[in-house]
C-alpha cells in the first residue's frame, strides 16, 4: 500500500467518522426531543389522574349519600304501609261495627 493509498483511506476513515458522529448527534438530539414529549405527556397524565381520583372521591361521597337517603326513604315508606294498613283495618272495624248496629250500606 502506496502512501497516498493510506492517506486516502485515513480521510476515507475520517470522513465516515465525522458522518458517524453526525448521525449520533441527530438520533440523539431526536431521543431527547421524544423524551421531552414523553415527560411532558407523563405529567399531563398525571395531572388528569388527579382530577380523576378527586371526581371519583365525590362520586363515591354522593352514592354513599344516596345510599342513605335510600335507607331513610324505605323507612319512610315501611311506615307509611303500616299507618296505611292500620287505618285499613281501623275503617273496616268501623264498617263492621255500623252494620252490627243496623246500618247496611245501601246498594247502588
Amino acid at each position: 500500500m502506496t502512501f497516498d493509498e493510506l492517506e486516502q483511506a485515513v480521510r476515507e476513515l475520517r470522513d465516515n467518522q465525522i458522518v458517524q458522529g453526525e448521525l449520533l448527534h441527530r438520533l440523539e438530539e431526536n431521543m431527547n426531543e421524544r423524551l421531552d414529549r414523553l415527560e411532558q405527556v407523563v405529567e399531563k397524565l398525571a395531572d388528569g389522574m388527579v382530577v380523576l381520583q378527586s371526581a371519583m372521591t365525590g362520586m363515591v361521597q354522593t352514592v354513599e349519600g344516596l345510599a342513605g337517603d335510600i335507607r331513610v326513604l324505605q323507612s319512610a315508606m315501611t311506615g307509611l304501609v303500616q299507618s296505611v294498613e292500620g287505618l285499613s283495618a281501623t275503617v273496616e272495624r268501623f264498617i263492621r261495627g255500623m252494620e252490627g248496629n243496623g246500618h247496611r250500606p245501601q246498594s247502588s
